[in-house]
């Protein structure tokens, strides 16, 4: 693990401050900055354990959730009024058999919207892709990633998905622009996809799907850096920003924030790890983990969970300072690919 820096050692601190007012701001996590990179909270919850949700400035939603086919369910959420919300598709979540139309996934995502009340702050919602970093088996999904001759079919899957959203930016929430995701087990193979969606922008995100796996798999960093070099100076001929799913993994960030900043774009990412990882006696991330952290009570749990938000959400605004973010590793005799 690398040294801890100053920060690293405040952040660790956070839950020992005290009191819901110990970050300012409160317990609402934040307010909106401009960040190295912008976290999105995810939630499935309507309160957090007795207290109310807090995921500040951003939170990312998915209309149904669940490992497992029995587990699967509709996501009851509250959505605090002050919050922007990126809404997922829940493709994650819709095991063999259960895989919708386009048509019928926007409509599940525009009706949950309605249903729980936060249609008007949506402010991206993404399309319905294909995850080529999980595997369905006997009613469960895990962590395997898939070969390039399965991907395939993913890819093209996915290139279907943002055509279609694209081609019904009228059935959005108002102002909403799009998540238009991409796909690839091996750089090319990305790269390709990427290709494939790059007529449908019109302002909008793209989101880079299948690096879930990272923390699990560091193996995968090679190939990681390698997709970014090619990927990301591309991708800047017509978006801004980059959305990266589910994606909490510090070395990872810090070398695609060097490529996007790089490139003039934007960052985001968005997990529900930040509000989570207290419940089951977890604080902090690589570089700021406090092994000494003990599970709240239950009466006051929630409010840890909301001070470890927001303290996730400055570790990642401040992710320019830290050792992670640096240009990614050339493999030997390659350059950066510039477009």
């Amino acid at each position: 693990m690398p040294a801890r820096t100053a920060a690293a050692t405040m952040w660790s601190g956070v839950h020992d401050a005290g009191g819901a007012g110990a970050l300012s701001g409160g317990a609402q996590g934040g307010t909106k900055m401009s960040a190295a990179i912008s976290l999105y909270v995810g939630i499935n919850e309507t309160r957090w354990n007795h207290h109310p949700v807090a995921t500040g400035p951003l939170a990312c939603i998915a209309p149904v959730y669940g490992a497992t086919i029995k587990t699967k369910k509709e996501n009851c959420v509250r959505v605090p009024d002050d919050a922007d919300v990126y809404e997922d598709s829940g493709a994650f979540s819709d095991g063999p058999g259960q895989r919708l139309s386009f048509a019928d996934a926007l409509t599940r995502q525009i009706e949950h919207a309605k249903k729980y009340e936060y249609i008007r702050q949506v402010r991206a919602l993404a399309s319905y892709d294909l995850l080529i970093d999980e595997k369905w088996s006997n009613g469960s999904r895990s962590k395997i990633r898939w070969s390039e001759s399965e991907a395939v079919a993913a890819v093209s899957e996915t290139v279907d998905a943002a055509r279609f959203l694209s081609a019904h930016r009228g059935d959005v929430p108002a102002g909403a622009k799009l998540i238009l995701s991409a796909q690839g087990v091996t750089p090319a193979q990305y790269l390709e996809c990427a290709q494939r969606i790059a007529p449908f922008f019109d302002g909008d995100v793209l989101g880079l799907g299948g690096w879930c796996i990272l923390g699990k798999r560091p193996s995968l960093m090679s190939s990681f850096r390698e997709t970014i070099r090619l990927v990301v100076p591309f991708a800047a001929q017509f978006t801004k920003r980059i959305h990266i799913w589910g994606m909490c993994y510090a070395p990872a960030l810090g070398e695609l924030l060097w490529m996007c900043d790089r490139y003039g774009i934007e960052l985001s990412t968005d997990s529900s790890g930040p509000q989570v990882r207290p419940t089951r006696g977890d604080w902090g991330y690589m570089g700021w983990r406090d092994p000494d952290y003990k599970r709240a009570p239950v009466e006051t749990r929630g409010l840890d969970r909301a001070r470890h938000v927001k303290a996730t959400r400055a570790w990642l605004a401040d992710f320019r300072s830290l050792e992670w973010y640096r240009e990614p590793k050339k493999g030997k005799g390659e350059q950066l690919c510039l477009f």
